[in-house]
């Protein structure tokens, strides 16, 4: 009885190995189409020995450090399902753009294939750089100080723009109450040295192209607003300080955002709302102005997007910062 076991035993972990085995040689080419600043384009195209793949983009370097931390709580006992469990999952040729990447950074793309039992090959690895911002002159911003609003319920805010020139490929900006910075904590230097540290965990830390940004602050006081950027050779620019003192409360809940509405069509902006006779431009994310168009008596501009390449910008009408996608 007890040979028996042992050859059932024996013989139902041969089927478990077997069953294991690979059907075929499936694997996945890939062919890198386009590479920006912002964004990825890749091809993937399976083979007959594919039954199906997944894929899915990381910062490098941190797809295995994920899988440790998430992994066992996800229920991913491999790379493989964690691959599965969060990419993008197709059976036949497929292209896909990942868009919204930092200038300038290492990725890698994980591609996870099976066969037709559903036992994964060996993962592919596709790494790829985006294509960094900026020129090699002296990085230098721009800082000009929006509206304020906001309530005492749900809080006070502040719009600040901060601009690059052609030479920056990232920058880091903040505001700061005016009489913190003039005490013994901070100062210039501290300053300094605060926004040249790394944050990787701040995804707001690096700024890319023109910063539209909203902060919290207090109404009747005075602040100072701080950008520093470095260019494509990785040296850092001045740093940039606008001082201002935001409103007392009185009439802020009268202050609204932009009516400007936009409607991007094909080869053209169409801007409604705006001021008669205002002119309404549009930025790339380097800074510079590469469209605008006057506002008619109806409040109407239309912006010719013709020659633009594919990316982001901002428009801005008046004070009034819109970033979009074309």
């Amino acid at each position: 009885m007890m040979k028996r076991l042992l050859m059932m035993c024996m013989v139902l972990l041969t089927g478990l190995c077997l069953s294991a085995q690979l059907v075929g040689n499936p694997s996945v080419d890939y062919t890198v189409d386009e590479v920006g600043t912002d964004y990825i384009t890749i091809t993937f195209t399976p083979n007959a020995d594919a039954s199906g793949y997944a894929i899915c983009l990381f910062e490098a370097g941190t797809a295995e450090q994920q899988f440790a931390m998430f992994g066992a709580w996800m229920g991913f006992q491999t790379m493989g399902d964690m691959i599965r469990g969060w990419g993008i999952t197709k059976t036949e040729s497929y292209q896909h753009t990942w868009v919204n990447q930092n200038p300038g950074s290492d990725y890698e793309i994980y591609v996870q294939c099976w066969d037709a039992n559903g036992v994964d090959a060996d993962m592919i690895i596709i790494p790829v750089t985006t294509q960094s911002m900026g020129g090699e002159g002296l990085a230098e911003m721009t800082i000009e100080i929006g509206e304020f609003g906001g309530d005492e319920e749900t809080g006070y805010y502040q719009w600040v723009t901060y601009t690059p020139n052609e030479n920056v490929s990232l920058h880091r900006d903040i505001i700061i109450e005016l009489e913190a910075y003039e005490s013994e904590e901070w100062g210039e230097d501290n300053l300094i040295a605060y926004l040249k540290q790394d944050n990787p965990y701040d995804p707001y830390w690096d700024q890319y192209g023109v910063d539209v940004a909203q902060w919290s602050a207090k109404p009747n006081t005075w602040y100072m607003a701080f950008s520093i950027a470095k260019n494509a050779l990785g040296e850092w620019g001045p740093l940039a300080g606008v001082e201002f003192k935001t409103p007392g409360t009185t009439g802020v809940n009268e202050l609204v955002a932009s009516k400007t509405q936009l409607t991007i069509g094909a080869g053209a902006i169409t801007a409604t709302g705006s001021t008669a006779g205002s002119q309404v431009k549009v930025f790339d994310m380097n800074g510079r102005l590469v469209a605008s168009a006057q506002a008619n008596a109806n409040g109407e501009a239309v912006i010719s997007t013709a020659g633009l390449s594919r990316g982001i910008y901002v428009v801005v009408d008046g004070k009034s910062s819109i970033k979009i996608k074309l």
